[in-house]
């Protein structure tokens, strides 16, 4: 505002520049104790389901923030037409690309269902922006996604455990009328509110009392952080890291490249076989 000012001879000169105060320097990586391993989340998600009904309602939710890496406003408005859910019948051998449209035929009622590799096309975000900032006066604002041109989408490969979890959506919760997942009380976005209620509760049941006041995945967003480290943990090479991210390169490695709780033990051992 103040160097337009300038442009407009409003005033002689930006007095911000004659500050001699510099900022603090920020952390640029995450603090690796909020990263959880494969087991802690597994125990979280199956809390929040525990919880109930209305709480069910975001099992899948954090599911694609953990086991897709998604970024909570791109969960939001995750929608059905987004989704691939393939599997496999063990019953009469079918192959199905999409397990949420199956029903029962005359030859196989397909109960018995084995998940696959699924995918997820991207192609929004659904933020909360206010309602004084958006032009139809709600509080949140359909755009493109993060770092992206406005059509350009993401492609997400998911293991069989998230096609799982959003076919259970599907059958127990349904879609909204524009196809979303996942909807507030009364059908509207998802709110921070109502979904950081829900992991507070669950973090509160899963976890001990000493985890529960550390940062170990203290936010929903860091079943983000926790995706990335186990992929890089894993030897997934960081340019696949980054695309399935939405990232770039240098960010990946500078923010998310950090062990999952609990692999100091490995690294330790590998330390220890080198040593003799």
């Amino acid at each position: 505002m103040l160097g337009y000012a300038v442009e407009l001879e409003l005033i002689a000169s930006n007095p911000v520049d004659r500050v001699q105060w510099t900022a603090p320097e920020v952390a640029q990586s995450i603090d690796r104790r909020v990263v959880a391993n494969p087991a802690q989340v597994a125990m979280l998600l199956e809390a929040v389901k525990s919880l109930g009904k209305r709480a069910d309602k975001v099992t899948a939710f954090f599911g694609c923030l953990y086991y897709a890496g998604m970024r909570p406003s791109e969960a939001a408005d995750l929608r059905r037409e987004d989704c691939d859910l393939a599997g496999r019948c063990a019953d009469c051998g079918a192959d199905f690309d999409d397990l949420a449209a199956v029903k029962p035929s005359r030859s196989c009622e397909h109960e018995k269902i084995e998940y696959r590799w699924g995918r997820l096309v991207l192609a929004g975000t659904s933020p909360r922006a206010g309602s004084h900032w958006t032009d139809d006066r709600g509080s949140h604002e359909r755009r493109g996604l993060k770092h992206r041109g406005r059509a350009e989408t993401r492609t997400v490969p998911i293991p069989p455990r998230l096609v799982e979890l959003l076919c259970a959506h599907v059958e127990n919760h349904g879609v909204g009328p524009d196809g979303r997942f996942f909807r507030g009380l009364h059908g509207g976005p998802l709110s921070e509110s109502v979904y950081e209620r829900w992991w507070k509760l669950a973090r509160e049941k899963a976890l001990t009392e000493s985890q529960v006041v550390s940062p170990l995945v203290r936010r929903p967003y860091d079943l983000r952080h926790a995706a990335a480290s186990l992929w890089l943990h894993a030897g997934v090479p960081p340019t696949e890291v980054a695309r399935r991210l939405g990232h770039g390169v240098a960010v990946l490695l500078r923010v998310y490249a950090n062990c999952i709780d609990g692999g100091d033990d490995t690294m330790n051992d590998k330390i220890g076989d080198a040593l003799g």
